[in-house]
């Protein structure tokens, strides 16, 4: 058990260290250029490239809080989620991280006190779910019990959504 929060203490850090960055537009790769929209929660900035149906992301997508702090990054590969996920709480504390490549990803939730909640596996297509209780201990993966554990995690349904469409299985 000590030798499990060590490493899991040792994550966190590492995690709390590539903390997000304030508000700072992104830069696209050639051929795109920036989006932009803002409400009165959140901003999101993404690059786009023309296709033939309208434009669609290609390249680094950027969610920011209203203090301009980040609450979402990831990029995109022809309209589709790739590669890394990274996601925050307002305070700073990671809240979900992963990666999404066709048929196959990996993503980890963590609640507002930086304990691991939930992994969720995909590999060829086939879901592996892990969950664990505020101790650290093993527990059933449930849905509304996660739901409620990550209340503070505003983006979960969207982080959730981008993954599965990431690794297409939705």
């Amino acid at each position: 058990m000590a030798r499990f929060a060590a490493v899991a203490a040792s994550l966190v850090a590492l995690l709390s260290a590539a903390s997000p960055a304030a508000a700072q537009s992104i830069t696209c790769p050639p051929g795109t250029k920036l989006g932009r929209t803002e409400t009165a929660t959140a901003k999101f900035e993404w690059c786009e490239r023309p296709a033939p149906g309208g434009p669609i992301r290609h390249g680094p997508t950027v969610g920011f809080f209203p203090s301009g702090r980040r609450s979402l990054e990831l990029d995109f590969a022809d309209g589709t989620p790739r590669g890394q996920i990274r996601a925050w709480y307002e305070s700073g504390t990671p809240s979900a991280s992963g990666e999404t490549r066709p048929d196959n990803g990996t993503l980890t939730l963590w609640d507002e006190r930086g304990r691991r909640r939930a992994q969720i596996d995909v590999r060829d297509r086939q879901v592996l779910t892990q969950a664990w209780d505020e101790e650290g201990r093993p527990e059933r993966y449930e849905e509304a019990k996660l739901a409620k554990a990550l209340l503070a995690n505003r983006d979960l349904p969207f982080i959730l959504n981008l993954f599965a469409v990431g690794i297409g299985i939705q």
